[in-house]
């Protein structure tokens, strides 16, 4: 009776790290986008949430049936390069390539591909998670344990919630490793979109056209909508220049973005 009550007090553990490993690497991403009318924003998470909950949640029911602290800290320490590796290759090598399938005009026109600097953000995620998860596996082993003696399903609580800062933290290293240097962009852009929409027609200020950066969308201001959508085209390996492409309901326009702030967008036709 113990010993199943610690199996699935192990796997429930497993889980929740799962789960809140996935809501700060690619939700709080996803939630961000699509506030700033980012296309398909939601597509990182819906992909990575299922293998990653799964693969911790069998880490955490291995790590209590092995009933060894030294195994259960290997099997965390695999568990979290694996995730690491998900938590980089899935927004930048996966979701570029299937994105077209979603919306059959970017074949072969947009240039977001995989580089090599992004193996350095692999191995760099993989130390900060594999460190972060074997603190994990030291809390499973004390504090799961203890709690599959319980007479209360609530004992399990308090493992949830440390198991809950320890994901949640090494979600948000992810995030910061990956999504923030290209996101941070996206809303820069989204922002100058939306306060030019909402003064069309009206004097501004110049000081505060040049605050808002508003000579960026000059060109494009006669077919600016609050019906766009944003697609990331190009950056470079550093992630401070990029190219955003911007869907104005059916028209298109290319906008050039320097450490996050808009410079130029032009019209633009989708390559043929």
């Amino acid at each position: 009776m113990i010993a199943n009550r610690k199996l699935t007090f192990g796997l429930i553990y497993g889980l929740a790290a799962g789960l809140f490993f996935s809501l700060m690497a690619w939700g709080l991403n996803a939630f961000l986008l699509a506030q700033a009318h980012f296309a398909y924003p939601w597509l990182a998470f819906s992909i990575g949430i299922l293998p990653t909950t799964f693969i911790m949640g069998l880490a955490g029911f291995l790590t209590l049936r092995l009933e060894n602290a030294l195994l259960g800290a290997i099997v965390w320490l695999v568990t979290g390069i694996l995730v690491a590796a998900l938590g980089v290759w899935i927004p930048l090598g996966l979701v570029p390539n299937i994105l077209p399938s979603f919306v059959p005009v970017l074949k072969g026109w947009v240039e977001f591909t995989w580089q090599d600097s992004y193996i350095f953000l692999i191995y760099t995620a993989m130390i900060s998670t594999g460190v972060a998860f074997v603190i994990a596996s030291v809390v499973e082993s004390v504090l799961v344990e203890q709690a599959s003696f319980s007479i209360f399903a609530s004992a399990l609580v308090m493992p949830i919630l440390v198991c809950a800062l320890i994901a949640g933290t090494a979600g948000g290293v992810v995030d910061s490793l990956v999504n923030a240097r290209y996101r941070d962009s996206a809303i820069a852009l989204d922002n100058v979109i939306e306060f030019a929409i909402e003064n069309k027609g009206k004097t501004i200020d110049p000081n505060v056209e040049r605050k808002k950066h508003l000579g960026a969308v000059s060109m494009i201001q006669d077919d600016l909508t609050k019906k766009h959508s944003l697609y990331y085209f190009s950056y470079n390996e550093t992630g401070q220049q990029a190219k955003i492409l911007v869907d104005l309901n059916g028209k298109w326009a290319i906008c050039d973005i320097s450490l996050n702030q808009p410079v130029f967008c032009r019209p633009t036709e989708p390559a043929q």
